[in-house]
């Protein structure tokens, strides 16, 4: 039963995430306040590291991942994306396609389940281009400070929000980089249908290992997922994750077409 109750929370502190990540929504206004607002050195170095011009000069990429919590295979499926997150393609191994075509969601299966299939195609990316999402439109940097990791003390800085920045502007994540400058971990709540005093008692944290380079562009093979906490860190893990077959290419629209007899994936409960 604990299982089942620390799954389902790990589940709700994922979806609660998906409207920052919806890249094709943003106004020509919101682009431009982005373009010109001051970039904190501490995601200066990551952003380097992590090549986000060569990032962004591409157009289009797919890849293979798998998660695991607990002793339970969670997601396994191929991801084919627009660099910026306006249009995904989720192809799960037991054959069922869902779309994501910068408007609406949809699913080729009458029998999916709608809100796994909408919080998997939103949530899975995020985590994917999480080092170059740091300077998205409503993001506030504070609290820089060196944080216990693994063996060493190492820099971070804290992420929250401006007011109406998605469902949950009350929400924060502490980023974790290495001397490299690698973004190696990410603690985080989600304030969503709870608030935030009650979600700052259950906070989580991924933690990313094994960077490999695909066209000079540097990602994550494994990740753990954990519990955390202000006073520890990362404690005891609770999920998995790896990440392969990065492939880069040219954008193909007629990949995020709707599917035949296509089901309509809602983006809001």
């Amino acid at each position: 039963m604990k299982k089942t109750i620390l799954w389902m929370s790990i589940l709700l502190l994922f979806s609660c995430q998906e409207t920052p990540k919806k890249e094709g929504n943003k106004t020509e206004e919101t682009a431009l306040q982005n373009e010109t607002k001051e970039i904190p050195e501490f995601t200066k170095g990551i952003e380097a590291t992590h090549n986000k011009v060569a990032f962004q000069s591409k157009e289009m990429f797919s890849y293979d991942l798998v998660v695991h919590f607990g002793d339970s295979k969670y997601l396994s499926a191929h991801f084919t994306q627009t660099v910026d997150g306006s249009k995904i393609r989720m192809e799960r191994e037991n054959g069922e396609l869902v779309i994501y075509d910068g408007t609406s969601v949809f699913t080729n299966q009458s029998e999916a389940n709608l809100s796994k299939d909408r919080f998997d195609i939103f949530t899975w990316p995020y985590f994917v281009t999480l080092p170059f999402k740091l300077n998205d439109a409503g993001t506030i940097w504070s609290d820089f400070q060196n944080k216990p990791f693994e063996d060493s003390v190492i820099p971070t800085g804290k992420l929250t929000f401006e007011a109406n920045t998605g469902d949950a502007p009350d929400d924060w994540y502490v980023i974790y980089k290495n001397q490299q400058n690698y973004l190696v971990g990410a603690a985080y709540i989600v304030s969503f249908g709870k608030g935030k005093e009650a979600a700052e008692k259950e906070p989580h944290a991924v933690k990313y290992t094994h960077f490999t380079e695909v066209e000079g562009i540097p990602f994550a093979k494994d990740w753990t997922y954990h519990l955390w906490t202000t006073e520890n860190g990362f404690e005891s893990q609770i999920g998995d994750a790896t990440l392969t077959n990065i492939v880069f290419s040219n954008k193909n629209d007629s990949l995020f077409t709707k599917p035949k007899q296509a089901i309509l994936v809602p983006l809001q409960e």
